[in-house]
């Protein structure tokens, strides 16, 4: 009986070690097989270290936001119309903390006057605020003698710090343009913030771990088209201005390569009647907070909405320099897709504007 019992107890104790041991290594490496269960301990314990080094330094979090205005006007004899968007894009480096490490803020101005008979200029081009610098002309309206740019960029390392809770208790004087209260950034800053602060927010809140880490450099990059608008006389008397923003958050390295990078893109749409009269169609929220409702994925010949496709081509770039984004080959005969057969199978829409994005991001 008692030889019995012992054996019983020997075949538990094996079972139970077995089961140890396949447990340990599933959370050292997801790509285990049951055969590692007999690597050493000190194999193990090397993969657990490496592992828990990994997740440190994953925890750092890269994010994007955009918040968007439209201001419209009906043209007449005395003056022309205007069908214009005001997106203000935050993008953020959010250590495990949940404060913010870095902040980078531009605002994409598409304005478009629009003439007595509808017609509008399509060959537009837009800068942003930052590309601006200097010609946005704001220094000489300032009490404090700073471009819009200078106090952009002030507000940006003002938030440095905070979590996005913090940065949505920051006070503004309704007096005085909305302009922050706080005499730490009062002195640098005087222009409106609303908009950068619920950017800013939005950004940190919707960060997410994508290869980042605390000493990498931010950047953010803006690129606007009008190719989808069209002239009333064009189009049987209904025109449509449509202004097109691309937006590309990227971290590099020390050695320029790519280590997170976000894709978005809005598109401000406005009627126009051969009356002169515009008006906006609505809210504008962004692709990738659309995610399926922007309705892609039916006319998609891999069945992947907007959001998937600029999420896997975002993620390709990783490890990749400014040089190799605009070395990136695509397809004119296929919507300008990339042709690399790494991503062509999970990316088949037009690339050219985010790269052209990622490019201005890391000039």
């Amino acid at each position: 009986m008692k030889k019995a019992i012992a054996l019983v107890m020997a075949a538990c104790l094996a079972f139970s070690l077995v089961a140890c041991g396949g447990a340990s290594s599933s959370t050292a490496t997801s790509t285990s097989t049951a055969s590692s269960t007999a690597a050493s301990s000190e194999a193990a314990s090397s993969e657990a270290a490496s592992s828990e080094a990994a997740a440190t330094e994953a925890g750092v979090k890269t994010g994007m936001a955009i918040v968007s205005n439209t201001t419209v006007a009906d043209a007449d004899a005395d003056a022309a119309g205007n069908a214009q968007v005001d997106s203000t894009a935050a993008a953020v480096l959010v250590g495990e903390d949940g404060k913010i490490i870095s902040c980078k803020l531009d605002v994409a101005q598409n304005k478009v006057p629009v003439n007595a008979d509808g017609s509008f200029d399509t060959t537009a081009t837009f800068k942003s605020k930052q590309e601006l610098k200097e010609d946005y002309n704001m220094k000489g309206a300032s009490a404090i003698g700073k471009e819009w740019y200078e106090q952009a960029n002030a507000f940006a390392e003002y938030v440095v710090g905070m979590t996005a809770e913090e940065v949505r208790a920051i006070e503004t004087n309704p007096d005085a343009h909305n302009g922050p209260v706080d005499a730490d950034i009062a002195a640098s800053c005087t222009m409106s913030v609303t908009d950068f602060i619920e950017a800013i927010a939005q950004a940190t809140e919707n960060a997410q771990v994508l290869g980042a880490s605390a000493d990498d450099t931010l950047a953010l990059g803006l690129s606007t088209n009008m190719d989808s608008s069209k002239l009333p006389a064009d189009n049987e008397g209904e025109g449509l201005v449509q202004t097109d923003t691309t937006y590309a958050a990227v971290t590099t390295d020390a050695d320029g390569k790519i280590t997170s990078s976000i894709w978005d893109c809005t598109q401000a749409k406005f009627d126009v009647t051969e009356a002169g009269e515009v008006t906006s169609k609505g809210d504008i929220v962004s692709k990738q907070d659309l995610k399926e409702e922007y309705n892609m994925k039916g006319a998609s010949g891999i069945g992947k909405e907007w959001y998937e496709q600029a999420n896997a081509y975002a993620a390709w770039l990783v490890g990749k320099t400014a040089a190799d984004v605009a070395a990136v080959e695509t397809d004119a005969e296929g919507h300008n897709g990339p042709t690399d057969a790494d991503i062509a199978a999970s990316c088949t829409m037009n690339v050219l504007d985010f790269n052209a994005a990622v490019e201005k991001a890391l000039a």
